[in-house]
């Protein structure tokens, strides 16, 4: 959304932070192809987290496959160690390489390549690609190291030479466990951090949780070996619950704030379309429970204003009657779709939502970026029986673009929404935020909320009272990347919004 290589392909991003300057690693080919031109590090560095400058690729063209990488200090220099494979399809080995500057490295030597412990560990069973933390054990400093597969959980007296551990206890809080293969481990693992004197592991996989899209997963342990338990709370950090859109999340251990990245596709899917780095996220705990919250940094996104005129906002859909209105009041644009007759009961077989879209009539300058920001709240005449629903319409053309939906009912959702000639909101949803996601599933109704939405392309994100909502795109088909929207809406379902205090800010990224 914000960043990609100007040549080349790229994915799974990591990013360090050294003496104020971000330094962005991930695994990289040289134009598109199989996964075995996987053999480079592409790099970038940037002094604001927004504005990259292209190094490329720092590690160039090894005999072997670069997958995704870590970097963590040891002794005055970096050490990054990466997955790999010792033959085709056993990705079993984690190599390391070393530098001083961040920018010239040199690899370790195939005697210091790590494979799976065998006293606990088959030895093709995947190794890949480790998170590091330092902790105090009887007076000394010592390493966990925290990888994707059976053996993955390491341990180091110097973080350097590195030996396996037993698996760790894990309590899955009533939740199932993922359903990774034995060989695969429990979760791809993102990373771990000792926040407040907890250790939050974070890990990702799919088909689970109700979703078959990939999502992110929080682990919280008391010490670095564990016991960890499963955060029924906000269990799912990130990610998507159909399509495979936003993925990954890697801790980025600035000072004074910890920070969290991942990765995203403007495609339909896994690894369709182009790949590109979203904006960073701010580590959030609340009450014990952590959260990808709105990063200050990201402010450096806004350049000139981009005029909004309320005035200019009209009701779209539906076309005549009465059931629906927009209206300028002190209060800002009041939109009002009436409830449908017996809502309360009539939870799941809704043959007709009462939709109503007001449409901003200027066009969006989506290439270069926005960043539009506000007040909503929604509410119903009987609030007791009937759960309104607020939101944004993305139009990408006559009458169809990407609806996201935020219900007083608790649940979040995405997808591409069709106005029909009869009146009728068509939505078919591609994305669900619900309870036991870290992600605001919904709006509490009644009262004000502020928004953030941030559009770039044809991808976007979405903060509710400075948390993230999502990460999605616009691409509702395989066939091809989704549409540029070209206008933005606002709408209302079964009651009624107010949307306050509008502006926005073209991004200072330029168009790609």
């Amino acid at each position: 959304m914000i960043y990609k290589p100007n040549v080349g392909r790229f994915k799974d991003t990591c990013i360090y932070w050294h003496e104020g300057r971000y330094h962005l690693f991930s695994m990289y080919m040289h134009q598109r192809g199989p996964d075995e031109l996987f053999r480079n590090v592409w790099s970038a560095v940037s002094d604001d987290g927004v504005h990259w400058e292209h190094l490329g690729p720092v590690i160039a063209d090894t005999p072997f496959n670069i997958w995704a990488m870590a970097v963590h200090p040891v002794g005055g220099r970096f050490i990054m160690n990466h997955g790999s494979f010792t033959r085709p399809g056993i990705q079993n080995v984690i190599r390391f390489w070393e530098s001083k500057d961040l920018v010239h490295w040199t690899y370790r030597g195939p005697q210091t390549d790590l494979t799976p412990d065998t006293r606990w560990y088959h030895p093709d069973s995947r190794l890949d690609c480790m998170d590091v933390v330092t902790a105090e054990e009887d007076g000394r400093r010592v390493w966990y190291g925290y990888a994707t597969g059976p053996g993955g959980f390491l341990r180091s007296a110097d973080g350097l030479n590195w030996e396996g551990l037993p698996p760790p206890t894990i309590d899955w809080n009533g939740l199932a466990a993922p359903p990774t293969p034995g060989d695969e481990g429990l979760f791809e693992i993102g990373g771990c951090e000792i926040i407040d004197g907890k250790i939050y592991l974070l890990g990702g996989w799919f088909n689970y949780f109700g979703f078959p899209g990939y999502g992110v997963f929080t682990l919280i342990g008391d010490t670095p070996r564990g016991p960890f338990r499963a955060d029924p709370a906000a269990y799912r950090l990130c990610g998507n619950s159909g399509r495979w859109v936003a993925l990954w999340a890697r801790y980025i251990r600035a000072q004074p704030e910890l920070l969290i990245n991942g990765y995203m596709y403007d495609g339909f899917t896994y690894e369709t379309g182009e790949t590109w780095l979203p904006p960073i996220k701010k580590a959030v705990v609340d009450r014990g429970h952590l959260r990808l919250g709105y990063w200050q940094g990201n402010e450096a996104l806004k350049g000139k204003r981009w005029p909004i005129e309320p005035k200019r906002i009209g009701l779209t859909f539906p076309k005549g009657g009465s059931d629906c209105a927009c209206r300028l009041t002190d209060r800002g644009v009041e939109i009002e779709a009436k409830p449908e007759v017996g809502s309360h009961s009539r939870l799941v077989l809704r043959s007709h939502v009462p939709t109503a879209v007001a449409m901003l009539d200027q066009p969006l300058e989506a290439a270069e970026g926005l960043v539009i920001e506000g007040t909503v709240a929604v509410t119903a005449s009987d609030p007791r029986l009937v759960s309104p629903s607020v939101g944004f319409f993305l139009e990408e053309a006559d009458g169809e673009g990407t609806a996201i939906i935020l219900h007083a009912c608790g649940r979040t959702e995405i997808g591409e929404m069709v106005f029909g000639q009869d009146g009728r909101a068509e939505f078919a949803c591609e994305d669900a935020i619900v309870p036991g996601c870290a992600a605001t599933p919904g709006i509490v109704p009644h009262v004000p909320h502020r928004f953030r939405l941030l559009l770039r392309r044809n991808m976007f994100e979405l903060y509710l009272d400075d948390l993230l909502v999502q990460t999605f795109n616009t691409t509702h088909s395989p066939d091809a990347p989704g549409c540029f929207p070209r206008r933005l809406g606002l709408l209302v379902q079964n009651g009624q919004g107010v949307f306050g205090g509008l502006a926005a800010w073209r991004m200072t990224l330029g168009s790609d």
